[in-house]
This record gives C-alpha cells, structure tokens and sequence, in this order.
C-alpha cells in the first residue's frame, strides 16, 4: 500500500509543478461547468442534435489541426505562454458562446475554443515530464489527472445544481435559457481566474537529471509515432460519437433532471480518483500492454451497452465501469508515450496524439449528430464501441513485445 501512493505528495516536486496543479483547478472546474451545461442550454435555445454536433465537432478539428504546430514551437520557446493562452482565450470564447445565440457566431467561437484546448493538449504531459525527475513522472501525471478527476467530481455535483439556484435568484424557469446562461457566466470566469498561478511559473523550459535514453541524439522513432496515430485516431472518433452528446442522451432519451444528470458525472469522477492513482502501480506490476488492453476492451463494451439500455441505472453501472478503465488508461498510455520516445520528440509526440484524437473526435461529433437525429443514440454508441476495441488491439499489435520498466 505504501508503494502504490509513493511519490504523491507535492514535496517531491517543484514550485513549476505545484503551480501547474493549481492552475488546473479553476480551469477544470470551467471545462465541466462547459460540457456539463452547454448542450443543455443550446435545447433550450431550440437547437438539435445535427446543430449541437456540428458545434461540439468544430472544437477539436480546430485543436488538432493546430496540435502539430503549437507542438513544433513549444519545444523551442517552452510551455508557460501556450499554457496562460489556454485561460485567456477560453474564458473569453466561453464569454462569447453564452451571450450571443446566433449559429454562426457559435461555430466561429467554437472554433476559435479549440485552438486553446490545443494550448493545454499538447504541453500538460510534456511541461509535468520537463519538471518532474524522471523517476517520478508517472506519479506526476497521475496527479494531474487526479486532480482533474477530483475537480470534475466537486464540479459536476454543484453544477446540475446551479441552473435551478440561478433560476431561484432570478424568478425565472429551468426550462428557458437563461439560468442557464448565468451558470456559464461562472464558468468563463473560472477560467479567467486559472491565469493567475500560471504567473509564477519560470520562462522557459526546466530540464530536470536525464536519463541515459534521453541524452544525446536519436533516430525519429517513426513505427511508434504512426502506431500511436492509429491509436489516438480510434480513441477520438469513438470520443466523438459518444461523449458529446452523452448529457443530451441523459436529458432527452431517458429523461433525466439536469441535477441528476450532475450527481451522473459526479460518481463517475468518484472512482476514477483511486483508479488514477493506482495507474502507476498496476503499470509496473502488470505492464503497460496487460493493463491498457483489457481494460480499452471493457471500456468498448461498457460503450456498447450504454448505447443500448434505457434504463437510467444500467446506464450509471456502465458509466461507473467505462470512466474506471478509462482513468486507469490514459495516465498510463501518456507515461509510456514519454518513456518510449526520446526527449526531443516529446512536444512532437504530444501534438500528434491530439491532432489524432481531436481531428476524428470532431468528425465523428459532426457526423453523429446527424445520424442521432435520424436514428437515435444507439447506432453511434455502438460505433464508438467497435472504436474502441480498435484502438486495444492496435495498441496490443504494435507494443506486445516492448517492455518498458517503470523507475524506481
């Protein structure tokens, strides 16, 4: 037990990292007032799912599309600048996106949103991999994403509770836009305020002890950036037809109060918290290809069935079991990707596995709104599914013979 928390207290790293986590809070908190909410009022402005997907699928098209050159130029001028642009321009895109209602000013915001999520996707595994000691960056992402599990979890709870506390403060009805818009409001604000840790961050990029894989020059290791490609690819399709739409599917399928759709994504978050955490151990205990693929294979079916249930608690057992596999997945996936490759190629590595997953995440998102309008929620949740089982067995292909050994 000792072993499986070894390395989680802040004094094992630096002031960098301590102020990376700190940032993390508010604008995590923004992210899920953003995707817990923003579907919800766009009903309520009488948009449909073909709309909501065109919306939603803008953002990470614009985020990959920018991954590779933001990757590019990170890894020359440092992290710190693309990171205070992720809060700045995502408080004032969310700012925008709330108060104007016309489609066309959404979509160019929306657009204009995913080249911040692009800001953060590419650096947070590279800044905490740049800052933590070699030793202890797997912990270090593991926190992060804890820290984003534990946000989200707080979040999402108040946050199904906040449209109806604006309602009651200003005497109007859940069922019209505007509560929900106060709700945003605090949202972008959440973001604006994640600007100030940011602040005290050195310029620049800290290079902590290297490892001997890491110093010298190295051969571009193409066989595992396309691997990862294929990977990232399969992951953000099945993202985009499932995910975005997953509060709707609540709301209007199963007919689902927004507080209730709240207390859904707050118990999610519950176990993805120690799931997180003992991502680093079951690594080193099992090995990443042992931990990574059956787990993606249970998440692909958990995604197939909660397509097919209209029954809201065979939906949250899904839920519960599908964010479990996911929290244990992806700090490891990202810890491997940096231990795999050498250090010169990290920011590189980063914005392939965002322009991967966004750009198909987006696709997936403008082509599953249409399909959701036509057919139902079905149909999308089991083609995410077939998605994700992809992706495990591309992973299981392309690294069943490496072995890599966690440090100690």
């Amino acid at each position: 037990m000792t072993g499986l928390f070894r390395g989680y207290s802040l004094r094992e790293y630096n002031e960098n990292v301590c102020r990376f986590f700190l940032f993390g809070i508010p604008l995590m908190a923004g992210m899920t007032v953003q995707s817990l909410l923003y579907n919800l009022y766009l009903t309520r402005l009488g948009f449909q799912e073909d709309f909501i997907g065109q919306l939603v699928g803008l953002a990470p098209i614009a985020c990959g599309l920018f991954a590779f050159p933001i990757g590019y130029i990170s890894d020359r001028v440092g992290r710190r600048p693309f990171l205070i642009a992720t809060a700045t321009v995502l408080g004032s895109t969310q700012l925008g996106m709330v108060t104007f209602s016309d489609p066309m000013v959404l979509l160019v915001l929306s657009f204009l949103a995913g080249t911040s999520t692009a800001f953060l996707w590419v650096n947070h595994v590279p800044f905490l991999s740049e800052n933590a000691r070699p030793e202890r960056r797997g912990q270090a992402i593991a926190m992060w994403m804890g820290i984003q599990a534990m946000t989200r979890m707080g979040v999402s709870l108040a946050g199904g509770w906040l449209p109806g506390a604006m309602a009651t403060v200003t005497d109007t009805s859940t069922h019209l836009p505007e509560p929900y818009r106060y709700a945003l409001y605090v949202g972008a604000g959440l973001f604006l305020i994640s600007i100030w840790p940011l602040l005290g961050i050195e310029p620049g990029v800290r290079k902590p002890r290297a490892t001997e894989s890491e110093l010298g020059d190295a051969p571009f290791p193409t066989r595992v950036f396309v691997a990862f490609s294929i990977i990232a690819s399969c992951r953000g399709a099945s993202m985009g037809f499932s995910f975005p739409f997953f509060n709707v599917f609540l709301q209007e399928g199963l007919g689902t109060p927004t507080e209730l759709i709240g207390v859904v994504f707050f118990i999610a978050q519950i176990v993805t918290v120690p799931a997180t955490v003992a991502a680093p151990a079951m690594a080193r205990r099992w090995g990443v290809v042992k931990t990574i693929v059956p787990l993606r294979v249970l998440g692909a079916i958990t995604l197939m069935c909660l397509g097919l249930s209209t029954e809201f608690w065979w939906v949250l057992v899904f839920v519960v079991v599908g964010a479990t596999a996911e929290a244990i997945t992806s700090p490891t996936e990202m810890t491997f990707a940096t231990r795999t490759i050498p250090r010169q190629y990290w920011g590189r590595m980063q914005s392939l596995r965002v322009t991967g997953f966004q750009i198909p995440s987006g696709i997936a998102s403008l082509i599953a709104g249409f399909l959701i309008v036509r057919y139902g929620y079905w149909l999308t949740f089991v083609i995410a599914a077939g998605l994700r089982f992809t992706s495990a067995m591309t992973f299981l292909v392309a690294f069943r013979k490496t072995t890599i050994r966690e440090p100690e």
